[in-house]
């Protein structure tokens, strides 16, 4: 029996050839989704229940993932009993086997026309969400179904929060049923060159590049870039303009051209890598350092943005700050003080993380942060809304100073960061300073675990665990940026 291709199959061989194939015939290659990607797939299904709840009276296909017969069935009867709405509703193409499952099938009223409404969590309609709906158009339109509009259902990004969740009001319809039509051509095209190829028995070759991280990054890319060294012109040029030169001269580095040496920071860079040494710009870090004033405070927010929002009167994907770390020198070579805040109660944390916060920054000094633009716009935000503390946000926010502009503008450049200015990059880069002994070792983990906690989900047993992981954690990062001044200073009198 010729293979055949679902909707999320067809996407990722629109993406790559290859890694359809792949995921089709190698499975020991297949890995378990990492915790942010299941966080994602979970926040999906929230919203895809919100979008149910805009129709009291549809109902649900609901055989398993691989019963695509069944659910076919299920479709069509449902489709014979009357109901004008179908969650789930399936079909499958006559002709290649294509098949798929569009979230919201909906009746046009007293007619036999049909809409189609894929929901997704996202505040803007993509070039992969058209070639997604352009897919289930394209299996529904030639299994005889009549098609009148095809929409996608998004989370309306202005939406405030008032009370209980308005379904109807979070979400929008987008009608993208032009550019649906439009792909027609490409989709029976791409559908049936992407099913000849599952039976291919030799692995596909293919040319690494963009395509490996747009619209995602793929699933097998540590496998296709095996050969890849951690730095390469991949790590220098734009994707495109790499592949170009890839395929002329390679991707490693030591064979490029130097006519084809880029300009300003990445032929820093470039030079440091190929030199081994590390860049100084004792001038510019003078400056810095010159504008430095004692006390000294080392500042971090842990956020939650959340797509369904939880507090009242926020919106979708707003940023809420619910713990913060702060080190402070006081005078130099006087030893760190450390204050923090953690919100540990299910409830909006900012008014008593405002509280706390402008409590502990005094009136004077400097406030390193690390990517100044994030923290500025968090105490903007608080700002607006708790009008009592305004004055003094604006005012820390005036003393604020981006520790990160010494690495990102390359005044102090080494190797090892591997054309990254990212915490994460620089630290291990200059020190032995890391996050490998923590329980929690990231942000997005500190943002997931905290969310399980304000929903409920996280058994007792575990609280106590989360405090003492995020406490951990976020000292870890303003500690970090006090260690990394110490590069910055012990740079500043380097020869």
């Amino acid at each position: 029996m010729k293979p055949t291709i679902s909707k999320s199959q067809y996407l990722r061989g629109l993406q790559c050839n290859k890694a359809l194939w792949l995921s089709y015939n190698r499975k020991d290659l297949q890995l378990e989704p990492s915790p942010a990607k299941k966080d994602i797939l979970d926040t999906g299904n929230l919203i895809g229940k919100l979008a149910m709840d805009n129709y009291p009276a549809g109902v649900e296909v609901t055989n398993e993932y691989w019963d695509i017969n069944g659910a076919i069935k299920a479709t069509n009867m449902y489709i014979e009993d009357g109901n004008n709405i179908i969650f789930e509703a399936t079909a499958m193409h006559p002709i290649t086997g294509a098949y798929s499952k569009i979230d919201i099938l909906k009746r046009v009223e007293n007619t036999d026309l049909w809409d189609l409404i894929e929901v997704k969590s996202s505040t803007q309609v993509k070039e992969y969400h058209k070639d997604d709906l352009a897919f289930q158009y394209y299996v529904f339109n030639n299994s005889g179904y009549k098609i009148r509009y095809c929409y996608m259902m998004l989370i309306d990004s202005s939406y405030e929060r008032n009370g209980d969740i308005d379904p109807e009001n979070i979400l929008r319809l987008i009608d993208i049923s032009e550019d649906v039509k439009d792909k027609q051509d490409k989709v029976n095209k791409i559908t049936n060159k992407l099913c000849n190829s599952l039976s291919e028995s030799k692995e596909l070759t293919e040319q690494i590049g963009e395509k490996c991280h747009n619209p995602f990054e793929c699933d097998f890319k540590s496998y296709c870039w095996k050969h890849v060294p951690d730095y390469s012109i991949y790590n220098v040029f734009q994707k495109k303009k790499a592949e170009i030169i890839d395929r002329e001269y390679g991707f490693l580095l030591e064979n490029l051209p130097p006519k084809l040496y880029p300009n300003g920071l990445k032929n820093i860079d470039l030079e440091c890598y190929l030199n081994k040494n590390i860049n100084i710009d004792k001038e510019q870090i003078s400056n810095f350092l010159q504008s430095l004033q004692y006390p000294l405070y080392f500042f971090d927010y842990e956020t939650i943005a959340p797509a369904i929002p939880i507090f009242q009167e926020t919106n979708p994907f707003q940023q809420i700050p619910f713990q913060f770390s702060l080190h402070v020198q006081k005078n130099p070579g006087d030893q760190l003080i450390h204050y923090e805040y953690i919100h540990k109660e299910r409830s909006d944390p900012r008014s008593v993380l405002v509280e706390q916060l402008v409590k502990r920054c005094g009136k004077n000094g400097s406030i390193l942060v690390y990517n100044k633009s994030f923290e500025v716009a968090r105490n903007n935000e608080l700002a607006k809304k708790y009008t009592q503390y305004g004055d003094e946000l604006r005012a820390i926010n005036a003393r604020i100073i981006d520790l990160m502009l010494p690495f990102s503008k390359r005044w102090i450049y080494h190797p090892d960061q591997q054309g990254s200015a990212s915490l994460k990059n620089v630290l291990p880069a200059f020190t032995d300073l890391n996050y490998e002994d923590l329980e929690i070792g990231n942000g997005s983990d500190a943002m997931r675990l905290y969310k399980t906690f304000l929903e409920g989900k996280l058994e007792k047993k575990y609280i106590n665990t989360l405090w003492d992981g995020l406490s951990k954690y976020c000292e870890r990062d303003t500690y970090a940026l006090w260690v990394l001044l110490q590069i910055v200073v012990k740079h500043n009198g380097a020869n």
